[in-house]
């Protein structure tokens, strides 16, 4: 018998958990005054397919009321419970006709049998506000009613909420000022600019205008309740509030790839170098590539799949550049990261993104893109060097001199050229003759190099002869060539001063290459492995180091001369070793 009792309880604990009948009724304030109007609602929900509804919903007495209708009705799908949930829902607009406390009566239902009523709701009316232009008021015979363009979309799909106002007098639209939507828990907002703002003709006397659009992303699944948003008016102090609105947001099919991170609409995905011309990747020498996510959807910097780790190159935080806007088939456009790459290893690289995947809520299944990669080459100084043709070699030889050579003459044309930029051809003739003269020294000393062994027998021979040919006078003054850093130095702290910063990075590399160029000519080694042979692997480690911090701020947007000043005692603390 106990058994039994519990069997009866137990079902009809079940029917009555599928079985169920909302009706209630509110108002956005118990508190107005004559010709300010009043939103009253009425909802009618009935969960499950046993309930039928007898009776159509009897609405309370309005007689003390001015007041305009709006109704609607909705299906949805309960994704927890899965049953089905019949609203209905009426709207209206209450402009009281007298002062003092005004009762709005009961709204009544008959639903198998049984009969079901809201509570009735006092509403205080006070008097009027006693105004000259009172009679003006835009406010009067107004309200917002807020819809739904879909009353069902997938968890993370965007779903656009159309603002609508109503007015008897077409004038009062300009009085309204933008939409405000308060934030809301579980549900992301964007405003769409850009829609139909044109006046339509609408039942009983008023006409319509849409007075904001928005695309909504639901964050949770299950029955979501959109709130009301407010438009106020320009002067004034009433406010226009809508309604609520139900949205049905369904749970993502189950099967979602493992590098799923919640991107729902269609995208694509591509990782390029911004840097177009760039060819030679050098070790330890930073570019900038970008992973650029496209499509519509939820569209948001969240969802871009970012770079992944590897030993191979040192990556930095991203540079975010949202480009996406709200329309009405959800957030459009792209999503820019731009990242920072050093390469740490000589030879092929690949850099790639993470495994990408979002979901269709049109064809409702899932699309895996995978990872997208560059695949690039990167070289060290040497490869750079030996890829130089003979005649860019003598070049960067003879400009290298040219720097070196002290020539008063010289100087003042180089001035010349740098301040006037004109064109005079006793100086062009000059560095003709200049860089002849380099070219044959090049070529000279090159051949000098390369018979080096032969060249020291020569000269173990000769030894005690005296200095009688051109020959051994320039193989003395090239032993005696001095590095003037001092000059390099001053020049950066002179970028630094005039706020040059591209300047003062180029200054560093032209510092670089002519001690390279001086330890090559003085010591037939380059800079790095004169460290070596003289300091230690400790100064070499400082030195990369160097390099790698400027290279970071060379690329870096926010670049101050403070940072600067701090690379510059670095740079003499490293070079003046030579």
């Amino acid at each position: 018998m106990i058994k039994k009792n519990l069997y009866i309880l137990f079902l009809l604990a079940s029917a009555f958990s599928f079985a169920q009948v909302n009706l209630y009724s509110e108002v956005n304030t118990q508190e107005t005054r004559v010709n300010a109007p009043i939103t009253f609602t009425v909802v009618l929900e009935i969960f499950g397919e046993d309930l039928i509804q007898e009776t159509p919903v009897k609405l309370p007495d309005l007689t003390k009321f001015e007041y305009a209708i709006s109704s609607e009705q909705n299906t949805l799908i309960d994704p927890v419970k899965k049953i089905r949930i019949n609203q209905m829902v009426y709207q209206f607009i209450l402009n009281p006709r007298q002062t003092g406390n005004v009762k709005i009566g009961s709204a009544l239902v008959k639903i198998n049998g049984k009969m079901y009523k809201t509570e009735p709701i006092d509403i205080f009316v006070k008097e009027a506000e006693k105004k000259p232009l009172a009679t003006n008021n835009p406010a009067k015979n107004m309200y917002l009613n807020m819809q739904l363009e879909e009353r069902e979309v997938y968890k993370n799909e965007p779903a656009v909420v159309v603002l609508k106002a109503f007015s008897r007098n077409v004038s009062n639209f300009r009085h309204l000022e933008p939409a405000k939507f308060e934030p809301a828990r579980n549900l992301a907002i964007r405003s769409i600019a850009n829609f139909d703002e044109s006046i339509e003709d609408s039942e009983n006397d008023y006409s319509a205008q849409i007075v904001g659009m928005f695309v909504i992303i639901p964050k949770v699944s299950g029955v979501m309740e959109v709130p009301p948003m407010e438009v106020p008016f320009t002067n004034h102090k009433n406010v226009l509030v809508s309604n609520k609105a139900k949205l049905n947001v369904k749970r993502l099919p189950e099967g979602a790839p493992e590098n799923f991170n919640n991107a729902v609409g269609k995208y694509d995905v591509k990782i390029e170098m911004i840097d177009k011309g760039k060819e030679n990747f050098e070790i330890n020498k930073a570019f900038n590539i970008s992973v650029k996510l496209s499509g519509n959807g939820n569209l948001s910097p969240a969802i871009v799949p970012k770079i992944l780790p590897s030993p191979d190159y040192e990556v930095f935080e991203p540079k975010i550049i949202n480009n996406s806007i709200a329309t009405v088939n959800g957030i459009e456009g792209n999503v820019e990261a731009q990242y920072v790459i050093i390469p740490k290893k000589r030879g092929d690289l690949r850099i790639a993104t993470e495994d990408f995947s979002y979901f269709d809520p049109k064809e409702e299944k899932y699309v895996e893109l995978g990872s997208k990669f560059l695949a690039l080459n990167t070289v060290n100084a040497q490869d750079i060097a030996n890829a130089k043709t003979t005649l860019q070699k003598v070049n960067e030889y003879t400009n290298n001199v040219l720097e070196k050579v002290d020539s008063p003459v010289l100087s003042t044309q180089k001035l010349k050229v740098k301040e006037h930029k004109e064109i005079s051809w006793m100086v062009i003739f000059g560095n003709l003759f200049i860089v002849g003269s380099g070219a044959m020294l090049f070529l000279y000393f090159n051949k000098k190099i390369k018979d080096k062994k032969k060249l020291d027998v020569e000269k173990k021979k000769i030894a005690s002869r005296p200095i009688v040919n051109i020959a051994e006078t320039e193989a003395i003054l090239k032993n005696n060539v001095s590095f003037d850093v001092d000059s390099h130095f001053n020049y950066l702290q002179r970028t630094i001063d005039d706020g040059e910063t591209s300047q003062f990075f180029q200054g560093f590399e032209d510092l670089r290459t002519d001690a390279d160029q001086y330890c090559k000519t003085r010591y037939s080694s380059d800079f790095k492995d004169y460290l070596k042979n003289n300091f230690g692997q400790g100064a070499v480690e400082k030195y990369n180091q160097l390099i790698t911090k400027i290279n970071i701020e060379k690329y870096s947007p926010y670049s101050t001369k403070d940072n600067q000043t701090e690379l510059l005692n670095e740079i003499e603390e490293v070079y003046k070793k030579l």
